[in-house]
C-alpha cells in the first residue's frame, strides 16, 4: 500500500513544531526546570577529584547512556574548556542540542543513516583545538545501552582518556522513550559519578578495538546500574 501524502494541515504543524520559536521554548522549558532540579537535589559527587586533575593536563571524552542525559550539563565544568556533543538532525536531537547550548555546550548534528562528512570534520578541528567530548554511546537511535563504537573511536583518534558518568537520584520518571529516559524531580538525594576507564593507543587493531568496545559497554552498565544500587533502588530504574 503506497503512503499516505501529509495534508496540508500536517505539514503546517510540523513546520510549526519545528520553528525556533516552539524549539527555543521548549529548550528553555527544559532548561530552567533542570537547573532547578540540581538546585534542589542534594548531590554526592564521586570521582570529581580525578576528573579535576585529569581536565588539568588536557581534554577528555566522555561515555555515558542516553537514557541518563537530564543533568550532563552538570558533568562537566566549562571553565576547564570547551566541550562538545553530537546530536540527531530529529526534532528531539535538535531540543538537546538547544538545552546544552544554554549550559554553554557546543553541538553538532549528525544524520541518523547518511554520511556526515562536515559535521565529522567540526569535530575533527575541535578535538585539534583541544575539545572536550561528550558521547551517549547507545544514541542517538539505539538500542539502549547497546554501545556504539564513537568513544572508543574518538580516544583512539584523539588520545584523550575516557571518563565513564552516570547519575541516578531519589526520585525521578521515566519516558516512554527507547532509552527509558530518567527524568530527575526536585528533591531528596542525588549521585553523580565519575571514573577514568583509560586511554586508547592511536596504532590500536580493530580486533582490539572492538574488545575494547565490549569492555566499555560493560564496565558502563556497571557504573550505571552501581549508581542506582547506592541510590536504594533494587535495580536499574531506566530497565524496570
Amino acid at each position: 500500500m503506497a503512503k499516505r501524502r501529509p495534508t496540508w494541515t500536517r505539514r503546517k504543524a510540523e513546520a510549526l513544531a519545528d520553528s525556533r520559536a516552539v524549539l527555543g521554548s521548549a529548550e528553555a522549558l527544559i532548561a530552567r526546570r533542570l537547573r532547578r532540579v540540581h538546585a534542589r537535589t542534594d548531590w554526592t559527587l564521586e570521582g570529581w577529584d580525578a576528573l579535576c586533575e585529569a581536565a588539568a593536563a588536557g581534554p577528555v571524552i566522555f561515555a555515558v547512556w542516553h537514557g541518563r542525559l537530564a543533568m550532563t550539563p552538570w558533568m562537566w565544568d566549562r571553565s576547564w574548556g570547551p566541550i562538545w556533543s553530537v546530536t540527531s538532525h530529529q526534532r528531539p536531537g535538535r531540543i538537546v542540542g538547544g538545552v546544552l547550548g544554554r549550559f554553554g555546550w557546543e553541538t553538532v548534528r549528525m544524520h541518523d543513516t547518511r554520511r556526515n562528512d562536515r559535521g565529522t570534520l567540526t569535530l575533527a578541528r575541535a578535538a585539534r583545538a583541544g575539545a572536550s567530548f561528550g558521547i551517549a554511546c547507545d544514541g542517538p537511535i539505539g538500542p539502549a545501552r547497546r554501545m556504539s563504537s564513537v568513544a572508543v573511536d574518538w580516544a583512539r583518534v584523539t588520545g584523550a582518556p575516557i571518563f565513564m558518568w552516570s547519575y541516578s537520584v531519589e526520585r525521578y520518571s521515566t519516558l516512554p522513550s527507547w532509552d527509558r529516559l530518567i527524568v530527575p524531580k526536585p528533591g531528596g538525594a542525588g549521585r553523580m559519578v565519575w571514573k577514568r576507564w583509560g586511554e586508547i593507543g592511536r596504532r590500536t587493531d580493530p580486533a582490539e578495538m572492538e574488545v575494547l568496545r565490549a569492555r566499555l559497554e560493560a564496565d558502563l552498565d556497571e557504573l550505571t546500574d552501581g549508581t542506582d544500587r547506592a541510590m536504594g533502588h533494587a535495580g536499574p530504574i531506566d530497565r524496570a
